[in-house]
């Protein structure tokens, strides 16, 4: 792979494309059940297809569970990161891997025309950093 091929790819080829959102009336246990099932660590929080928020299953622990909140009773909007940041399919890899580390984030939504179009993760970075380590410039 060339090195400005390297360069140029976006987060909009590599982001996880297949996006499950939380609306911000669901309770914190539906957003376990979510997170048990899907086997990830957060979701986009929309309103009317809006996003207005991220939550995690760190968000669980720390804003439900460890101040013994009963979990069928907090809504999403009660303890999720509300104005998450956000990034664009056509940023670089580059851009979006230092976006995260500037912020100390895992994950971001991609966001197209007001729309959630993606998810990209350190994982993301992870694997495509793996497959540089592996690839030959000619060096």
């Amino acid at each position: 792979m060339p090195i400005e091929q390297f360069l140029s790819v976006k987060v909009g080829d590599l982001m996880t494309k297949k996006v499950v959102d939380v609306d911000t009336s669901m309770t914190a246990y539906e957003v376990a059940r979510l997170i048990a099932k899907h086997k990830v660590e957060g979701f986009p929080v929309t309103d009317k297809g809006r996003l207005v928020g991220i939550v995690t299953g760190w968000d669980l622990l720390t804003k439900v569970l460890s101040k013994g909140l009963n979990p069928n009773e907090v809504k999403v909007k009660e303890f999720m990161t509300p104005s998450p940041i956000t990034c664009s399919p056509d940023y670089s890899v580059l851009q979006a891997a230092k976006l995260m580390a500037a912020h100390g984030i895992k994950r971001i939504p991609v966001v197209e025309n007001g729309k959630v179009v993606g998810i990209f993760t350190s994982y993301d970075v992870t694997v495509y950093r793996r497959i540089i380590d592996y690839t030959d410039f000619g060096h």
